[in-house]
């Protein structure tokens, strides 16, 4: 008896930067497209050499990939297989991407490159664009067939010193828009995706740039509107857009606990060393941290620190006490953070 033949899975390859590879403890926006094609039945397999996120400092990269969110499918865990890394450029995977296609053999390409190009100042918005254009033209010479979705480049916020970065973005997307359909083939079709217009730094991003959970979402979004299109023979006439709900999960950071605070005697110059130091809270990309002297009941502004453990020396004219006080949070980009930790008194002599 037969039955109905099952679609051979579609291979999936996401080729990114920063904004696609992600932190330890995000969703990431290749999680929310992986969501939208298996809510929609579409066979798909990702592939790649990287599995995870950037892991948080000290990072050993070379030796593992970071982890995502608590409450990510664990069948994603199997197939979250990506070619997205901190700090690429379209000139750089443009000298790579034969290799990965000859690897991992993918059917598909979604592209989301060129921002470190130009805002990094590398390349100019046409020298970008010969860049993306060269990736296009080297991955088909190991797949003829190979079908690329190409996202724009997003306009984050203003960054002091990098005025024209605005209108440098705004020249690529336009020559890219131009350019996308003149690089299709009827064997090997070139779309353009509209991150640009869907993901807007200013409300989706924790920090200027990089997507926070609502960007995660806009930018996977923008990805599913131009996969639906029949060059891509995915969807069917049912098929709907990535829905973003409303509202959208938060991100919640457990709050760190202070495992030691304390202050040398003075050396012999008069000068103390206060060394506070925490336990690690999975998916804060940085800590702050706070002190109060013993001297009056104002709290010092919160300081940010990237590793888990805060040093500061103290002048004899200020020299730590009993009384001083820490008290540290995690974060996760601008507008996460986690509870405060419990206020602990600094130890004087025992470090």
């Amino acid at each position: 008896m037969g039955g109905v033949p099952t679609r051979p899975a579609t291979r999936v390859m996401i080729v990114g930067d920063s904004i696609s590879h992600g932190r330890e403890g995000d969703w990431t926006w290749r999680y929310r497209i992986w969501e939208w094609f298996r809510r929609n039945d579409i066979p798909v397999v990702f592939v790649g050499p990287h599995k995870g996120t950037i892991p948080p400092p000290p990072e050993d990269s070379a030796a593992r990939d970071g982890g995502y969110a608590r409450d990510v499918d664990a069948e994603f865990l199997k197939d979250c297989y990506h070619f997205s890394w901190w700090g690429k450029q379209a000139l750089q995977v443009r000298d790579e991407i034969g290799k990965q296609i000859a690897t991992c053999k993918p059917d598909l390409c979604l592209v989301e490159l060129g921002f470190n190009d130009m805002g990094w100042c590398v390349s100019d918005p046409r020298t970008t664009l010969e860049n993306m254009q060269a990736l296009v033209t080297e991955a088909r010479l190991y797949n003829q067939a190979l079908k690329f979705a190409i996202a724009n480049v997003p306009q984050r916020t203003v960054i002091p010193g990098l005025g024209d970065l605005p209108a440098r973005v705004n020249e690529y997307n336009k020559l890219l828009a131009q350019a996308v359909p003149q690089w299709s083939q009827p064997s090997s079709p070139v779309a353009l995706v509209h991150l640009c217009e869907n993901y807007l730094c200013k409300e989706g991003s924790y920090d200027g740039l990089h997507p926070g959970a609502l960007g995660e979402y806009e930018i996977a979004q923008a990805f599913s509107r131009t996969l639906l299109s029949p060059a891509f023979s995915l969807a069917n006439r049912s098929t709907q857009e990535l829905h973003i709900p409303h509202p959208v999960p938060p991100r919640v950071l457990t709050t760190p606990k202070i495992i030691q605070a304390v202050a040398s005697t003075p050396n012999s110059a008069g000068w103390s060393r206060l060394t506070v130091t925490w336990d690690a809270v999975y998916g804060a990309y940085s800590y702050d941290i706070r002190i109060q002297p013993g001297h009056d009941q104002i709290w010092w502004t919160w300081h940010p620190v990237q590793d888990r453990r805060y040093v500061l020396w103290c002048s004899p004219m200020d020299l730590p006490t009993s009384d001083w006080k820490a008290q540290v949070r995690a974060t996760a980009g601008d507008h996460v953070t986690s509870n405060n930790s419990q206020v602990v008194n600094i130890i004087i002599g025992h470090e």
